[in-house]
Parts: C-alpha cells; structure tokens; sequence
C-alpha cells in the first residue's frame, strides 16, 4: 500500500513498484545531489549528538498526528475506572483487548484487536482548561504565553506548531513538502485559532493545509490548484517565466511581504510538481473497499488522506476532527449527554478509523517508521455532571501512541482511582512534544531563528526515552 503512489512501468508496460524506502534514499542521495560519502558523513555527526545515543532517537521518518478536538474522555475511552463509583465509571462497560490484562471501554472493539500495537500514555498532564490555549499547549509543546482567551485570535508571535518546527529543521523532502494540515484548519466561531501555523518563525514553514471536505466525491483541493490537470512541463515554464519576470527585484527577507508571497508560490509549485504529493490527494485511487474500512465520513477520510500524505513524503501530518464532521455541537466537548454522544456517533467513527489506519501502516512496513500519536486538548472530569457529562480535566488524560520502535501492547503511566491525577508516571506536553521531535531524529535543545533575528530553543523538556524500554 505504501509503494501505490510511487508507481513505475517495465520494459513490457506493466506496473513495478519500487519501495519507497529506497525510492527516498535515491531521492535524497540523487535529487540533492549528495554523494555516499556526504550521506555516511551525516549519519555519522547524527550519531554523535548526546540525544542519538537514547532509546528512540531517529526511529520515526515521519509522524501523523491526530488531534480530537474537544478533549476526549479518558475515563470512557482507554482508561476506565470499572471498580469506581457509578458517578464516576459511568455508564460503559470495560471489554478486553489482544493484550492479557488491559482493558478498554467496550466502544472501541476495533482498538481494542490492535492493543497490541498501542501504548497507551495514560498519565498525561497540564494546567489549562481552555480549548483554544490548552490545543496551543498540546499543538506546540508550549503553554499559551498569554491570556486564555485571548488563545482564540492566531498572531505572528505565536509559538510554532511543532509541524513547522520540523519543516524549519529538516526542510522540504525530496518527494513533498514537510509539513501538512488537513483537511483545514480550526477556525471557531470565526476565529482562527493559535497554534495551527510557523507562528514567529514565518509564514513560509506554515502547513500546507488543502480545505474542503475529503468525504465528498467532488473533493478538491482549495486554492492550491488542483481543480486543472497541470502537466510538469508546462509547470516548469510557469515557474521559468515568474522567476524571469522576478529577477530584477532585491528581496531583502522572507519576511516581507514580497517574500511570504514567494514563500506561497514556493509551496504550491512544490506540490503541483511533486507527482506523489499531487496524487496523494486523490482519494478516488484508493479502492472502495479501503475507504469504507475508514468510514465514509469527513474524519474517516481525513485519517485516510493523511496516510496518503505520509506515503507521499510528508514529514509531519496534521490531523484535525472537528465539530463539522458531525454537525452542530456533536464534537468531543461532550458537557451534556457524553455517552450517548461517545456511544453513537463519536466513538464508532473513531475507532474503526483509527485501527484501520494502524492495520494499513502495519501491513505496508510504514508503522516501523512512522509515529502515530492520538490526542485531544485535554480529558474528562471523573465526577459525571447534572447533564449526564463531563467537564474539562488537564490534569489527567490519556494519549494513544503507535510506531516508530514502540513496543506496542503497554500502558505506560497510570492515573489514579477516579482518573483524576496522575498516579505514576507523569508525562507532560512539553515532555510529549519533546518526545516527538526525539522520535523524529531532532534534538530538543535545537536551536531556530524566528522571523525578528531571535535564537529560539524548539523545547527545554526532556523526551520520555523510557517509552521505547
């Protein structure tokens, strides 16, 4: 499945396909034009840093990471509280998993038969009980520097989405841009929300973020010129005449105007050129059957297209579930009615979505290298309230890891008797984004330039190595 969009043809006009680990090794050696020696040479200063020497450095070529806006509850998902008080397990019952011993609440059945590839992170924990600054917090790696509400309102001197902290270190791959969004970004209630974008570093390592509605048999692209079949060539002419019709003009930075407008042109040429990236957004391709698998419905196929993505080259795959998948406030915030809410809608959709997603990446050798990380801005509180729900908790929660070396089938952290706190273990967001980065192959401690001149330090946590054994 991970070589279906890096297609060739033999001699005799039928199809070969070449896997795509040594497509990426003849793209990064040959179209960046480095020598064995250059690539021995790098591989060997990566093994000198300090961070190359620990448990899971380097493990993950990419990372997909899927954010359920609203915040999930833990309790009612991964980990249930079956010998509380009925004010505090609710309603659900607790089913068994492929994994002797760990238990799951019965409305994740599909998860539940892919146990064994999970690590369940239940000790999560933070302080903000705010979507929009709490979202920031898990988005970045960062708490929101100002004030809550304030979250609600993107600005330029917002931390980056730890996306363009990859775009901005490991710059555009061989086969497609770094980092992307899909299928848009959260904008509520008109606001577009911080978090999502380079933020301080620039709008040229923002996300490639595609819009519109992947469920929908007309999907398309928005503004990224996708509606027309555009051939290479003539792409390449259109790239030739700009750059003629530009080169008399001094740019003095990519933070001006004139360079934000190349930074744009940059990437839409790069992805209208890049012939994988280009067809990854193609959901027709993929058989009837695959989609069904993932749910004909807007996050099902967002889960799908961000795996087409990562097969495509993209390093880091934003993931986004928000409230218009089910319509009015049928989201994750589930204060009045969470568990008819979980039970119908939510769950079942999620579920099935996300074990197919872990099923497809198994079977194409893209689990090995890839990060798979589940999570929302926060959890649950243990207590149920007056309208059968539940109410914002950060200090507490679950997320869901897979990939990248991780042994599958573990719990690592546990919470307390009522999911309240954490009782062993504790990982923080900033721990969490670090551990991400560390997967990725990037030291926490690097070093970036914002768009004003400043040295910035991408994180100051340290990665939680012991998750790897």
């Amino acid at each position: 499945m991970a070589d279906r969009l890096v297609d060739r043809e033999t001699a005799d006009g039928q199809p070969s396909l070449m896997h795509r680990r040594r497509l990426l090794q003849a793209g990064a050696v040959g179209l960046m034009g480095l020598g064995l020696g250059e690539l021995l040479a790098g591989e060997a200063r990566a093994a000198a840093k300090p961070a190359a020497r620990l448990p899971g450095f380097g493990r993950a070529r990419s990372c997909l990471f899927i954010f359920l806006k609203g915040g999930p509850s833990h309790l009612d998902t991964f980990d249930p509280k079956p010998d509380a008080p009925a004010e505090v397990r609710g309603t659900f019952r607790t089913i068994s998993t492929k994994v002797p011993g760990i238990t799951f609440s019965e409305h994740v059945p599909c998860l539940a038969n892919v146990a064994d590839k999970l690590t369940v992170v239940r000790s999560l924990t933070h302080k903000d009980t705010g979507h929009p600054s709490a979202a920031y917090e898990m988005t970045t790696g960062h708490p929101y520097p100002r004030g809550m509400n304030l979250a609600d309102n993107s600005t330029r001197d917002d931390h980056p989405h730890l996306g363009s902290a990859v775009a901005a270190l490991r710059g555009k791959t061989s086969l497609g841009p770094p980092f992307a969004l899909v299928p848009d970004y959260l904008v509520v209630n008109g606001q577009f929300r911080s978090g999502q974008n380079a933020g301080f570093l620039g709008k040229r390592f923002d996300p490639l973020v595609p819009g519109g509605d992947p469920s929908r048999d007309d999907f398309r692209p928005v503004d990224l010129g996708l509606g027309e079949a555009v051939e290479t060539a003539r792409l390449h002419e259109r790239r030739q005449l700009l750059e003629s019709l530009n080169s008399g003009v001094v740019r003095s930075d990519r933070a001006t105007p004139l360079g934000e407008m190349d930074a744009y042109r940059e990437k839409a040429f790069s992805l209208l050129e890049t012939g994988s990236t280009r067809r990854a957004f193609d959901l027709h391709v993929e058989p009837e059957a695959v989609r069904d698998r993932y749910g004909r419905n807007f996050f099902g196929q967002s889960v799908l297209l961000g795996r087409r993505l990562l097969e495509a080259g993209v390093r880091l795959v934003h993931v986004n579930c928000m409230s218009s998948i089910y319509g009015g406030d049928k989201n994750w915030d589930t204060h009045k009615d969470n568990f008819n809410l979980l039970s119908q809608v939510l769950l079942p959709r999620t579920d099935r979505a996300i074990a197919t997603l872990l099923d497809d990446l198994s079977a194409s050798g893209l689990l090995d290298e890839t990060l798979v990380v589940v999570t929302g801005e926060f959890g649950r509180t243990s207590k149920i309230n007056a309208g059968a729900g539940r109410d914002h908790w950060p200090q507490a929660f679950s997320v869901l890891l897979a990939g990248a070396g991780l042994e599958g089938g573990r719990i690592y952290g546990s919470s307390d008797k009522h999911g309240a706190a954490p009782a062993s273990n504790p990982v923080t967001s900033s721990e969490l984004a670090a551990t991400i980065f560390h997967a990725l192959g990037i030291e926490a401690a690097s070093q970036l330039t914002t768009q004003t001149g400043r040295p910035w330090q991408i994180s100051d946590a340290r990665p939680v190595t012991s998750l790897w054994g």
